[in-house]
């Protein structure tokens, strides 16, 4: 019953009014200890909740009730409470302050890097240490550089598969074979590295030694290779003992690649060659422009293909149209042609300009950008997916050749070159 709401007559006894009297001051009382004992209750739950927090029973995080902050980090694919930077800084701090040990800032800095990149699941996209760089942009460059002699690439993931050799190669002369895996460069395990860190373990000062582990047939070989300075031509050209066909060799496109190829070919016609046979077998690639460039030379014409990149946008492998070569060749392929030799192959195939034979090629479509960081280290990127001047892409999937020739290690000679040969002489 509410006593607030009794409406009194015009006038009481005595008796009424000592009534109400005392059915208000009972209603007061109620209310006055319901009051103080909601007061006693809650200033003990503060209390216990205090001293919860101060013996670390209870933690408070102050976001936990922010709504708006919780929902909009969620959305944005974080934990709640923090990001990535704030995570690594209270890493680094824990680390600096407890790790028991010497710590190479430098070189834990650089490997947080590399992860990072590396978690973007691309093989090809790869952080370089400023040293790495450097070794990157003299094999770019193609300026000299000392070595062992090994034409390789990154193997499924366990080292460096060796398909071939640079002239008078000391790891030849050691003992190293065509299909041998490199798991170890002095006491550096290779496995897991993409093919340029860990061909920069294979490369040092002139004179000193290389100790590397191979794995062949199953077995495990170690072998010292002294590193030499190494002929970085990237293009050689003789002339074939039928005195008419004129052979170019490109092992890689650095940017001397397309002069140094036009150098060659300008000899050869000197020589008279009447044909050509342009050997791209284990090219992996290289400077896209030294490709369009060898392409101006043996193609020649405006349209080479194209790069798309993510936002859509379109880049066309341009060519200068200039005079036509004049003279049947063929173009050899195996499983290790990629990247840049690919461009050439492509076009060559789509414009019908030479023959194609060998093996079908490796399938990378995709082109890499570098980009040079404030403290003078760098990362790889891929940027665009490449396409033959028919629209075709051959990432992942390689390209056919016109003529299909195995060959195998079983071989006694060279029935690629053999091939090319006999389809020149049916012209």
């Amino acid at each position: 019953m509410d006593f607030d709401n009794i409406q009194s007559p015009t006038e009481l006894t005595e008796e009424q009014k000592k009534a109400i009297e005392l059915q208000r001051k009972m209603q007061k009382t109620v209310i006055l200890s319901v009051t103080a004992g909601v007061l006693v209750t809650l200033g003990l739950g503060i209390v216990t909740m205090l001293l919860l927090v101060k013996f670390g029973v209870f933690t408070f995080n102050k976001n936990a009730f922010d709504k708006d902050k919780t929902e909009e980090s969620a959305a944005a694919g974080g934990s709640g409470n923090v990001n990535t930077d704030a995570k690594l800084k209270e890493i680094e701090g824990i680390m600096s302050d407890f790790y028991f040990g010497e710590v190479d800032k430098k070189a834990a800095e650089d490997a947080v890097c590399k992860a990072y990149v590396s978690s973007y699941g691309d093989q090809y996209s790869v952080y370089y240490t400023k040293d790495e760089y450097k070794e990157l942009s003299a094999s770019i460059e193609g300026e000299s550089f000392f070595g062992i002699g090994v034409r390789c690439r990154e193997f499924e993931g366990e080292g460096l598969a060796v398909f071939g050799f640079s002239t008078d190669s000391p790891a030849e002369k050691a003992g190293l074979k065509e299909g041998d895996i490199i798991i170890e460069a002095d006491g550096q395990e290779l496995a897991g590295l993409d093919t340029d860190t860990a061909v920069g373990y294979l490369r040092g000062e002139e004179g000193t030694k290389a100790h590397v582990k191979v794995k062949r047939e199953g077995e495990i070989l170690e072998f010292d290779i002294e590193r030499v300075k190494l002929d970085e031509t990237s293009v050689k050209s003789t002339m074939l003992n039928d005195g008419k066909t004129g052979y170019l060799y490109i092992s890689e496109f650095t940017n001397k690649t397309d002069a140094q190829f036009q150098e060659e070919f300008n000899s050869l016609k000197k020589d008279n060659a009447q044909r050509l046979i342009i050997d791209l077998r284990n090219n992996t690639g290289g400077v896209v422009t030294s490709a369009l460039g060898v392409l101006d030379i043996i193609v020649a014409e405006d349209n080479y293909g194209e790069m798309r990149f993510k936002d859509g946008s379109v880049s066309i492998f341009k060519g200068i149209g200039q005079e036509k070569p004049g003279i049947p060749y063929v173009v050899l392929v195996n499983q290790y042609t990629a990247s840049a030799s690919e461009i050439v192959t492509a076009a060559v195939k789509d414009y019908n300009a030479g023959e194609i034979i060998g093996t079908k090629t490796f399938g990378k479509g995709i082109t890499q950008r570098v980009k040079v960081l404030s403290d003078g280290s760098a990362i790889k990127y891929t940027d665009a997916c490449m396409y033959s001047p028919k629209g075709e892409t051959w990432h992942e999937k390689g390209i056919e050749p016109n003529k299909t020739v195995e060959l195998t290690e079983d071989d006694t000679e060279d029935v690629q070159l053999n091939a090319a040969l006999d389809y020149l002489n049916s012209l």
